[in-house]
Parts: structure tokens; sequence; C-alpha cells
């Protein structure tokens, strides 16, 4: 009696101090979530926030005085929808090539009998420290002929060394003997990749398929450089014009709503902070479970 008593003590103790851990960490991940919300909250409330109380510091997390010219300015940008249908395109192409071209060569490269696998796992390794720099690069796309095509943001990073290795861990992973029996069975090395492989690693490619998506929805310098026809210009690129030549221009109709108080400089750029961010954060929770799985992926040894 005197040892069940004791060890029904001893059980309470480790359900207690168990219970003080998880309230420790759901005080800690609430702090740590207000740090990283406050920011995003406090965009949204400026960009619909009178004149008035931004310039008096008045709003923190709400809206104070309702004011959407912001985005009536951002949203009647002629080539606004335009540009937005242009990213949606090179993102998905983008994303499509990297994770084809990336699997591809990481399939080949965790073939044990490959001859040429120790080469092509050092010239990965070298891109990974050396890089050709901008003005090699764009010589090389202007040799090519894909100045002021959307291919010039597709093509030249569409296989990342990093990512290369990531799925050869990934794929080494997988039994070897499944590969065999499919090879018995008289599949190809493509339907193993394809029918085996691919389907075994979801949460690999909507990891690496959102990482190209964002990247590249976020990127702005490569169109800078090679898209000069304003009707090919993805969403950054009208954004930046917005944000620093409309802004800087004298008689333009911001300017003039500037100057009457019904709009504040925060108004349009936080208007377009929220325009970039949002269609990531609405395709984001479909792809939150495979990340969460995806994310752990590195870990795995090579």
């Amino acid at each position: 009696m005197a040892a069940a008593a004791k060890k029904k003590k001893v059980n309470n103790k480790i359900y207690i101090g168990s219970r003080a851990a998880d309230v420790l960490l759901w005080i800690f991940f609430a702090a740590v979530s207000v740090i990283f919300l406050y920011p995003f909250l406090n965009v949204l409330a400026v960009s619909f926030s009178s004149n008035e109380m931004i310039s008096q510091g008045r709003v923190t997390i709400f809206p104070r005085g309702f004011n959407a010219n912001g985005y009536k300015l951002l949203f009647r940008e002629a080539h606004i929808w335009q540009a937005y249908l242009n990213t949606i395109i090179i993102c998905v192409g983008f994303a499509a090539f990297n994770l084809v071209s990336t699997s591809l060569l990481a399939y080949v490269m965790m073939i044990p009998d490959f001859v040429f696998r120790k080469l092509f796992s050092i010239l990965l390794l070298i891109t990974m420290f050396f890089s050709g720099g901008t003005i090699p690069t764009y010589l090389w796309i202007q040799k090519l002929h894909l100045i002021n095509t959307w291919w010039s943001l597709i093509l030249p990073g569409c296989l990342s060394a990093y990512n290369v290795f990531v799925y050869r861990a990934f794929y080494q992973g997988i039994s070897m003997e499944i590969r065999e029996a499919a090879k018995i069975d008289g599949a190809g090395e493509f339907q193993i990749l394809t029918r085996i492989y691919v389907p075994l690693s979801k949460a690999l490619y909507a990891t690496f398929g959102l990482f190209a998506i964002v990247g590249m929805w976020n990127s702005y310098y490569e169109a800078l450089l090679y898209i000069h026809d304003q009707a090919k210009q993805p969403i950054q690129m009208i954004l930046r014009k917005i944000v620093f030549t409309a802004l800087g221009s004298d008689m333009t109709e911001t300017t003039q709503m500037m100057q009457n108080g019904k709009l504040n400089r925060l108004n349009l750029q936080y208007a377009c902070i929220i325009a970039t961010m949002l269609p990531v954060m609405v395709i984001y929770p479909f792809l939150q479970k495979y990340f969460a799985q995806g994310v752990q992926l590195g870990a795995v040894k090579g």
C-alpha cells in the first residue's frame, strides 16, 4: 500500500510538472505570435486609416478614421491586374520547372551505379560557393535572346544545388527494394520516379513548390534587369513604380490627395505591401499540412 501511494504521488508530481510546462509553452508561443502578428496588423490598420490619425501616430492594430483611398489608387493602376496575371504565370512556371528539373537530377544522382554521380555532386557544390555575378548572367541571358521574356525569370534559377541535395537525401530514405521490385516488374527509371518516388514525396514537393512561388513572387530585381515591356512585368514592378514614381510626381492625383489631407504616403505604401502579401497568405493554408512535414526534410542524411 505504501509503495502504491508513493508511486501515485510521483505520478501526480509528473502530471503537475507536465501541465506547468504546457502552460509555459502556451505563454511563450502566445508572446511569439503577438510579436509576429503585430507588424502585419499595424500595416493593415495604417493602410485603412485617415491621414490625421497616421500623422498623429494614433494607429496601432485597428484602423482609425477609415480611409480606403490608398487601395482605390492602387487598383486604378492601368496594368495592375495584368501584372497579377503575369506574376501568377511566372510563379507557376518557375515552380513547375524547379520541381521537375530538381527531382530529375536528384533521382539520377541517387542511383548508386550512376557513373557521373560524384562529378555532378562536385559541380553542384561549386555553384553553392561561387556565383557568376550580375553582369555575366545578364550577358548570358542576352546571348540566349531571353531579354524581355518571362523565360529570363524562369530558367536561370530553376535548379538549386541545395534543393538537389535535399531531394537526393529524401529519395535515399525510400527503400531501394521498392525500386528493385519495380525494375523486375519491367518499369523504367522515369516510371519509377513518377509512380513511386513522386507520390511518396508530396511533402517535399509542396514545401519546395511553396518556397519557389514565394521567392519568385517577392522578386523584382531580375524583372528590373530583364523585363522592359510594361505589359509583361510582374506585380512587384508595378507596385515599385506606384510607390517610388507616382509619389515623386508633383502633378499626380496622388500628390493632390496628399496635399488635401485625403491621403497619407503610408496609405499607399502599406496598401502595396498588403496587395503583395495577400495572395501568398491565401494559398498557404492549403499547403500548411505538407509544409509542416517538409521543413524537417533537410535533416535527413545524404
